[in-house]
């Protein structure tokens, strides 16, 4: 299915918002997230088949279909600057000919967001799942990256074992809090008491937080008065391909 998918281009990144918590809200930027579209025009989640990409060898494909359609609509954007955050696996950042070609289209991407002269709008998150094992060779592939103004993100934070171990070896400059911790805010108080923690040691590591699927205004209220600028979910806005 995915093969088949990649041949025939309709592998697709959709946009989720990411807006800032305080009020009025406004959009800073987008996650893009791999979507499926079948021939019928049915559109597929990436948890559905991501477990065949895996199996086939194809994640690094995926991954570069949606970094260039990103890159393609950062260069096209002409309104206020705003980031665009990719996933990108291990195994792209360990594919050294498909890394190479990455850092050579990233470089002209959109302009560098003004008055910042040394960051540029693109962002790769990746997960501790990602890389468990692979740290060193993952802290090397990177470097390249960040020279040429890409920014990092941890995702899924609070999901694992190691996210602190991660933090302390990689530079990291945005930390999205797992979804599982956030939707219970307000409702339990160990959690918000954790992640009232992680925002606090984040920002004293000057890393911005995003707080991940907030789903309702109650949740959207508890992570801004815990502190955390900038939120993502359901209650936002839905990935789409507009």
């Amino acid at each position: 299915m995915v093969l088949e998918a990649l041949a025939q281009g309709r592998i697709r990144a959709a946009y989720q918002p990411i807006v800032t918590l305080k009020t009025p809200r406004a959009v800073v930027g987008e996650e893009a997230l791999a979507r499926l579209v079948t021939t019928e025009g049915t559109v597929v989640p990436a948890d559905t088949f991501i477990t065949e990409a895996h199996e086939a060898g194809l994640v690094p494909a995926l991954d570069e279909v949606v970094i260039t359609q990103t890159l393609h609509r950062c260069a096209a954007w002409s309104g206020p600057p705003r980031l665009y955050f990719i996933n990108v696996s291990a195994a792209l950042l360990t594919a050294h000919n498909r890394l190479a070609a990455l850092i050579r289209a990233v470089t002209p991407c959109g302009a560098l967001i003004p008055g910042n002269s040394r960051w540029g709008s693109i962002v790769l998150e990746i997960t501790e799942r990602e890389l468990l094992n692979d740290l060193p060779r993952v802290r090397d592939a990177l470097a390249p990256l960040l020279a040429a103004g890409v920014r990092l993100a941890l995702d899924d934070f609070g999901s694992g074992y190691s996210s602190f171990l991660y933090l302390a070896d990689l530079p990291v400059h945005f930390l999205k809090i797992e979804q599982a911790l956030i939707m219970r805010l307000g409702r339990d108080r160990r959690v918000t008491l954790m992640v009232g923690a992680v925002a606090r040691m984040a920002a004293d590591l000057d890393i911005t937080v995003i707080a991940e699927g907030i789903e309702s205004a109650l949740v959207a209220r508890e992570a801004r008065a815990l502190g955390i600028p900038l939120g993502q979910g359901y209650y936002f806005g839905r990935p789409g391909f507009d």
